[in-house]
């Protein structure tokens, strides 16, 4: 089978299963990536070359990369009907323990106060809620309960649900948002309109979900555009590049000394969180973590850290003013 043939089965073959794009691309990128890899020896079965594709990554790309595209090849062969076996050892890459970069409270209050709307409302639930990017621009008007103060994360990293907080501070806003976006999903009723893309599986029990006003989007996008999967032309949710140029300008004219991103927001929630006397297991729950070993990189954020301790600096007596 031809490599652009492979690929296209592949493809296919988790638009069936109804894989996340985010997903699907990424497993596209490892798959492609793999049909190029010419190993430095010969090797006898796709074992041997998913290993040395791996070995070759280890020099090259971090271990999560590494995991991600293990996870890629052995969705491939399944795909092509070839189910891998029991593979050999392969070289891991050595494990980097990065402090994240994360906004404070000031911090974060002084991006937000320059972003423009809906921008705005979109930074202040990645830091009030500890959202993803992603998570915050798919929200739903039924993921939103302001008298519950929560907020529902739908399908989430690795197809997962879970339950964060709502600022009480974001409500107004978002009040006045649902007043926008009703008129917005009026309009779209009453021009016979595309509904939103909703998950398959709900298509399928609720035909009509796509243009029910719970399934409307949070923060959708002052147009229409085509469906990349369906080729539908509809109205999605906004797209991250505008939040990230909102953020630049925001942070250029803060002056911020720090490069600041989209999840910046989410390690400052965290680190915020964890400050004010949270659990980490409360947290692993609210950020949707796994693995309580990637909550706890938030421990070496906190603040207080500082604070307890002295630096050996601080105990001289008198300090040479400089020239």
């Amino acid at each position: 089978m031809k490599p652009s043939e492979a690929l296209a089965k592949f493809e296919a073959w988790m638009l069936e299963r109804r894989l996340m794009r985010r997903t699907r691309e990424c497993y596209l990128g490892h798959a492609s990536r793999f049909a190029r890899f010419q190993p430095a020896s010969s090797t006898d079965t796709p074992e041997e070359k998913v290993c040395a594709y791996l070995s070759w990554l280890a020099g090259n790309r971090s271990s999560v990369t590494q995991k991600q595209a293990l996870n890629a090849l052995v969705a491939l062969y399944r795909a092509l009907d070839r189910p891998l076996g029991t593979l050999p050892e392969w070289v891991r890459p050595s494990e980097k323990h990065r402090v994240p970069v994360w906004v404070s409270r000031e911090e974060a209050i002084s991006i937000i106060d320059l972003m423009p709307a809906p921008w705005n409302e979109v930074a202040s639930l990645l830091y009030g809620s500890g959202l993803r990017i992603s998570e915050a621009l798919q929200l739903r008007s039924k993921d939103l309960d302001s008298h519950a103060g929560t907020v529902t994360v739908r399908d989430g990293k690795g197809g997962k649900d879970r339950v964060t907080l709502l600022p009480k501070a974001i409500i107004p806003a978002l009040t006045a948002r649902y007043r926008i976006n009703r008129a917005i999903w009026e309009e779209d009723r009453k021009a016979a309109r595309p509904g939103v893309e909703v998950p398959a599986s709900v298509s399928r029990k609720m035909p009509k979900a796509a243009t029910e006003w719970p399934w409307f989007w949070v923060f959708p996008a002052p147009g229409e555009s085509t469906d990349p999967d369906s080729g539908i032309v509809r109205r999605h949710h906004r797209h991250e590049d505008g939040f990230a140029k909102a953020l630049k300008t925001a942070c250029t004219r803060c002056k911020i000394n720090k490069r600041v991103t989209a999840h910046a927001f989410r390690h400052g929630f965290a680190t915020s969180y964890l400050a004010a006397g949270g659990t980490i297991q409360e947290l692993m729950e609210l950020m949707g973590h796994t693995n309580i070993r990637t909550t706890e990189i938030y421990l070496h954020c906190l603040p207080q850290l500082a604070s307890r301790v002295a630096s050996p600096l601080d105990n001289v007596i008198t300090f040479r003013k400089t020239a």
